[in-house]
């Protein structure tokens, strides 16, 4: 199946599962208060720094590892590794409401218990996702985030509808990535059959050797773009209020739509594709520069309808008062409009081996992110200038990183000429 074709099914999959999604959004701030919205978002913002890095990034080379028993082994790791730093974030949790009781963690409770869950279900998601993509699974892929979709709005309405609030929507965003384990897992588990047990051995050689590079690049690379994404909620959080955060959450999935309909299955087929090149020495700028043109065209698009009509319709969609939700969408429409051409082409520096170049990027995200907290304390800044000041600083480091992703494709070209 040909690249265009493997987005398709990809994409068609996405955009039944993240209709359901958006459809069901509208429902949640009628029946939900903002405020319990920005808990929510605070809890899966603080989960999402570690989910990233769950299996310290051995995933990708699930993808990329020309040996296919030795495939086998560095999943059988990253499932090891995934309980194991749950556990750990547990206990890290645990020694911080002892020594540091007031800090912001805290500032909504023993809600924050829930991150440890979040971590274990949905960094396993993400690494049978990426075990699926190894075979070109993309039905298999779109079939099983439509299920997850539809178990996790039901699960979050019925929440919304009987008083649970954020607790009751932690639960619907923990449990939904449990549903079709069985049917994902069923090549995982036939293979496992016909093959040795791992060894302790086997796990030092995966996480010393194979995934050297992964865990001192990658790992640090996206646990920094993590933290620089979750520090703008943190900011909101201790700078202003719960109801301002959920405005602000409802504001960026809206932003997000697009992302998710278009970047995220791009990303997945588009590093499987390059991946597939680079090993049989094929170009691959030309790949490259023909999915940036359509996405550059996309997103212009798309963004732009979205900020010339966010605040009217984000009032009707969501409810009164969602207006609010809307300005926000414009202060960072722009950054988003980047960001949705540059994502598309995560995980590439891996495939070029040039980890820490996005190392460096994603320090410089959470730079921006810090500086424009700072700012906003000096200045006392309305949200609304806070944010424009964040999406300007991101916008900049985005675009480096298309710049250098571009960089490292030419010189892998000129290596085959």
């Amino acid at each position: 199946m040909g690249l265009g074709k493997n987005i398709a099914v990809m994409g068609l999959g996405t955009i039944i599962a993240q209709s359901i999604n958006v459809l069901v959004q509208p429902v949640l701030t009628r029946i939900i208060p903002a405020s319990e919205l920005g808990i929510y978002s605070f809890i899966v913002s603080i989960a999402s720094i570690i989910i990233p890095i769950a299996s310290l990034k051995i995933d990708l080379l699930v993808v990329s590892e020309k040996d296919e028993e030795k495939a086998q082994y560095i999943t059988d790791v990253c499932i090891i590794v995934n309980f194991a730093l749950s556990l750990i974030s547990l206990l890290v949790i645990a020694l911080c409401n002892v020594i540091l009781p007031n800090c912001v963690l805290f500032q909504y409770g023993a809600i924050i218990y829930f991150v440890p869950f979040l971590i274990l279900t949905n960094g396993l998601r993400f690494l049978f996702i990426g075990y699926n993509n190894r075979y070109k699974e993309y039905k298999l892929i779109s079939k099983l985030g439509v299920i997850r979709e539809v178990a996790r709005a039901g699960m979050q309405v019925i929440a919304g509808l009987v008083g649970a609030g954020a607790c009751g929507l932690l639960v619907g965003y923990g449990a939904a990535p449990l549903m079709g384990y069985r049917l994902q897992l069923k090549r995982y588990f036939e293979k496992r059959k016909s093959r040795a047990r791992i060894t302790a051995d086997k796990i030092k050689e995966v996480l010393l050797v194979d995934g050297r590079k992964q865990i001192l690049f990658i790992v640090p690379s996206q646990f920094v773009n993590s933290f620089s994404s979750s520090l703008i909620t943190i900011s909101i959080t201790a700078l202003f209020t719960a109801e301002a955060l959920g405005y602000y959450s409802i504001g960026t999935r809206v932003l997000e739509i697009p992302i998710i309909f278009i970047s995220a299955n791009v990303s997945k087929v588009c590093f499987q594709r390059i991946c597939e090149d680079i090993r049989e020495e094929r170009p691959v700028s030309r790949t490259l520069f023909k999915v940036t043109l359509v996405l550059a065209a996309c997103s212009a698009v798309a963004f732009g309808v979205i900020y010339w009509i966010a605040p009217p319709v984000c009032e009707v969609v969501f409810g009164e008062g969602y207006s609010t939700a809307g300005v926000y969408i414009q202060c960072l429409c722009l950054m988003y409009a980047t960001r949705l051409v540059s994502s598309s082409f995560a995980g590439l520096f891996t495939a070029f081996n040039k980890q820490g170049i996005e190392l460096l990027l994603n320090i410089l995200l959470v730079v921006f992110s810090a500086a424009a907290f700072i700012v906003a304390v000096s200045f006392s800044l309305p949200i609304e200038s806070f944010l424009s000041v964040v999406g300007t600083g991101y916008m900049v480091v985005y675009v480096i990183l298309l710049i250098s992703v571009f960089s490292c494709a030419r010189a892998f070209d000129k290596t085959l000429a």
